[in-house]
């Protein structure tokens, strides 16, 4: 079976020394601790987010208002989240092709660049479907945004190899992958702008065996007998989280036995001259050592965020889940008060006189008692009766809750229907306002696929200049000679994406 592997090497020179690589484990040592612990409370939030999405309550046993009184979650984020998803995966994938490219024409009736035009568009095309793997990687990255608020897309360049008696490369090219949103650090309080800030770390969780490889093809410093790797006591909570909800824990043999290694894209001063380097390290945060230290292997972070409900000036973003906490919160205690309240309603208990009913007398259905005052001696009596307000005050938080998300699949409605004299403008006007909402949250998700495909031209731009022959034969045999040609030297120009846009084809407003 074939195997990817990542390819971190950068195309320029750099040995840095002990003091350096002391400095910079330093460095980051605090940088990442501080920025664990500024978002303690959003991890508490997602772990608590997956916990009402998969159902599960957050009590086990309920002993209010009485001993094992009902427990059922009511999952309100989990029917909203779920059509939001649905809505946005049938949105990406409903049009071809995935992304469109727009020249800026030079002059009138310049078919130059409307030939460069679609030569490009027919590499992307074939690198959606058939190398950047988006489509796989991409659900995942909707899920985190539409329910945690937050999908981050990687793109590294890699290689495919078969190691048979002989390692052999079958291909390498640029490829998506969704990083879990609690395995992207940013500093704490920090904005959106990836290219601006600081530093930004992926958190990997690495076996031995695959830090050892790694090692091996990056270049990486374990040291004498691997001293500068140890392994980690656990994986994160909110990941820990994840397996527990998901009924797929980490098996026993590999807990205990991982490596937490964050690769870090930083603003750096390495050479105390006053202008901050583009770094790239490789990060043990256990052992707080640094194994790999190089100018940075892209131009641009392989990183792309997108979030669903923007916070001002942060990173992170806001998630249905947590949007409808509070509603799912108070809708659950509700049912279960509901649930509590038919079962008593439909309960009796009984009244006796003392001495005619054995105390230990169990009563159940066509059961005969004798006695002599049955009128007197055994009397009913009602242990509640049904509130119907109950039922009233439930349909008011879904529709509070409706309105927050701006969902309308929590209650059944009938479908609304247009006059036959509407014109058209208004019939338009009152099918777009429906979608409205979403738009933000759309166009959020649109950016992000679009940039992660854009981020795969600019992993083949950087090998096309660094002399890459391989790619360039790579790129004409796909398209052919002329196409091909037209690509590669589209690519090479370093202000490419100026004179070419690439977004979604859909449209948020479909």
């Amino acid at each position: 079976m074939a195997k990817i592997i990542e390819l971190v090497k950068s195309r320029e020179k750099f040995s840095p020394t002990q003091e350096q690589l002391d400095a910079v484990a330093e460095h980051l040592s605090i940088e990442i601790e501080d920025a664990l612990s500024s978002r303690y409370s959003l991890e508490v939030s997602w772990r608590e987010n997956l916990r009402q999405y998969e159902g599960q309550p957050s009590k086990e046993v309920q002993n209010f208002p009485i001993e094992n009184a009902p427990n059922v979650e009511i999952t309100l984020g989990a029917i909203a989240s779920d059509s939001i998803y649905a809505q946005a995966m049938d949105l990406i994938y409903s049009v071809k092709p995935l992304v469109t490219v727009r020249g800026v024409p030079k002059k009138k009736g310049d078919t130059e660049t409307s030939a460069n035009v679609k030569a490009l568009q027919r590499f992307i095309n074939w690198m959606a479907e058939n190398e950047s793997n988006i489509k796989t990687t991409g659900d995942e990255a909707v899920l985190d945004d539409v329910q945690l608020g937050t999908g981050v897309f990687y793109v590294p360049w890699v290689k495919k190899i078969k190691k048979t008696r002989i390692s052999k490369v079958i291909s390498q090219g640029p490829r998506v992958r969704t990083i879990p949103v609690e395995d992207v650090i940013v500093p704490g309080g920090t904005n959106s702008e990836l290219d601006e800030i600081p530093w930004v770390g992926l958190r990997f969780w690495k076996t031995k065996q695959e830090v050892m490889q790694d090692a091996q093809i990056n270049k990486w410093n374990l040291g004498e007998n691997c001293n500068n790797i140890t392994p980690a006591g656990t994986r994160g909570w909110v990941r820990n989280r994840r397996e527990v909800l998901g009924k797929h824990i980490e098996g026993v043999q590999r807990k205990g036995h991982l490596y937490e290694i964050i690769d870090v894209y930083l603003h750096y001063d390495i050479d105390n001259d006053g202008i901050n380097e583009d770094l790239y390290a490789v990060f043990d945060r256990t052992s707080r050592k640094v194994l790999k230290l190089s100018y940075a292997p892209y131009d641009r972070r392989p990183i792309e965020a997108f979030v669903y409900q923007r916070r001002a000036h942060l990173f992170y973003g806001l998630g249905v889940l947590q949007m409808m906490g509070p509603y799912q919160e108070e809708l659950t205690d509700l049912h279960n008060y509901q649930i509590l309240n038919v079962l008593l309603a439909n309960c009796r208990f009984w009244i006796g006189k003392e001495g005619r009913i054995p105390s230990n007398m169990t009563l159940f259905p066509n059961k005969v008692i004798t006695t002599m005052e049955p009128r007197e001696d055994l009397v009913a009596e009602q242990m509640g009766e049904v509130y119907p307000s109950l039922n009233i005050v439930q349909q008011q938080i879904i529709q509070l809750a409706e309105r927050r998300v701006g969902v309308n699949e929590l209650t059944p409605r009938p479908s609304a229907t247009l006059g036959t004299r509407t014109p058209g403008i208004t019939a338009m006007s009152m099918l777009q306002q429906v979608n409205k909402r979403f738009t933000p949250a759309f166009a959020g998700i649109r950016d992000g696929f679009a940039a992660a495909l854009k981020q795969c031209l600019y992993r083949y731009q950087e090998q096309l200049l660094s002399g890459n022959a391989e790619v360039a034969a790579h790129i004409r045999r796909i398209l052919g000679v002329e196409d091909g040609s037209r690509v590669i030297n589209i690519l090479k120009q370093e202000d490419f994406d100026e004179h070419m846009s690439m977004e979604l084809t859909a449209s948020d407003a479909s």
